[in-house]
């Protein structure tokens, strides 16, 4: 499935996103420049809901690291929020989660930006 992704909620302090579809190289490309733009760009904290992303390449983790690092550099997050098992475990063996925290929930994910 190729990847797409909508701004679900903007608010003074964060940025919630919901990712659909495949991060592979086709589902990355597809998104990227506008992802960016609808993230880092804003300069908030991004609560990343990941729960319909059924894959995740290296190459879609390079795309979410790269709006983290931009972020972090401003003291903003990247939340992933509700990922599949199949993503959360990428996400945990790439030792991504060291820079984007995982959540459960929303309710979660809110509470680790504060």
């Amino acid at each position: 499935m190729a990847a797409s992704f909508e701004v679900v909620s903007a608010d003074s302090t964060c940025t919630h996103v919901r990712i659909r579809g495949s991060l592979d190289v086709t589902g990355t490309g597809s998104i990227s420049l506008k992802f960016t733009a609808s993230t880092a760009a804003r300069r908030q904290h991004v609560l990343l809901d990941m729960s319909e992303v059924d894959f995740v390449a290296s190459i879609g983790l390079g795309l979410l690291m790269q709006v983290a690092r931009a972020l972090a550099s401003d003291g903003k997050r990247v939340i992933v929020v509700s990922p599949s098992a199949a993503v959360a475990g990428v996400i945990r063996t790439t030792k991504v989660d060291a820079v984007m925290p995982v959540a459960a929930s929303l309710d979660e994910a809110r509470t680790m930006i504060g």
